[in-house]
C-alpha cells in the first residue's frame, strides 16, 4: 500500500499535468476570447486542486499522518492508464486541434478518477468545507464544458456522458450540503 504523500503527489503530478493540457487549449484557440476564458477557466481549476492538495499534505505533515498508510487505493495500472490518456492528449494538442476534439479530450480527462481521487484525499483532512468548496467549482466547471460540448459540438452522446458526469458530482455536492 502507498503512502499517503505518495498518493498526494500522484495525484498533483496528474493534476499539473491536467493544468497544463486546458492551458495549452487555451493558447491553441486564443484567437476566440470566450474559448481561451472558458480552457484557462478549466485550467484554474486544475490549479485550486493542487492548491488544495497542497494544503492536505501541509495539514497531514503537521499531524504526523504523511507518511502513514494510505487509506485511498491507488492501482498501478490506473495511474499508468492517467499518465498515458494525459501524455497522448498533450501529443495531439497542437495547432490544428479542432474544437469538438479538444472538448471531447478534456470530458475523458474529467471522468477519470483524478477527481475522485482529490475528493477522497480533501476528506482526509475532515475539512468539509474545502471538500464542499472543491465540489461546487468542479460542478460550475463541469456544466461550463457541458454547455460548450452542446454549442459546439453536433455528438448527443458525448453531451448526455457530461451531464451525467455533472449530475454524479451535482449529487455528492447535495449529500455532503445536506450533512453539514
Amino acid at each position: 500500500m502507498p503512502t499517503t504523500r505518495e498518493v498526494l503527489d500522484t495525484t498533483v503530478t496528474l493534476e499539473k499535468q491536467s493544468m497544463s493540457l486546458y492551458a495549452r487549449f487555451a493558447k491553441i484557440f486564443a484567437a476566440d476570447p470566450k474559448l481561451q476564458e472558458f480552457w484557462f477557466g478549466m485550467a484554474r481549476d486544475e490549479a485550486r486542486h493542487v492548491g488544495a492538495l497542497a494544503l492536505v499534505s501541509t495539514v497531514l505533515e503537521i499531524e504526523g499522518k504523511l507518511d502513514e498508510e494510505s487509506a485511498i487505493s491507488l492501482e498501478h495500472s490506473t495511474i499508468v492508464r492517467l499518465r498515458g490518456l494525459l501524455a497522448k492528449y498533450h501529443r495531439a494538442a497542437g495547432a490544428r486541434l479542432k474544437l469538438d476534439r479538444a472538448l471531447k479530450m478534456a470530458l475523458e480527462v474529467e471522468e477519470t478518477e483524478v477527481e475522485d481521487l482529490v475528493a477522497e484525499l480533501l476528506k482526509a483532512v475532515q475539512r468539509p468545507n474545502e471538500y464542499e468548496r472543491c465540489l461546487h467549482l468542479l460542478v460550475h466547471d463541469l456544466g461550463e464544458l457541458s454547455y460548450m460540448i452542446e454549442r459546439h459540438c453536433k455528438d448527443p452522446a458525448l453531451l448526455r456522458r457530461c451531464d451525467a458526469l455533472v449530475e454524479r458530482h451535482a449529487a455528492s455536492l447535495r449529500v455532503t450540503s445536506a450533512a453539514g
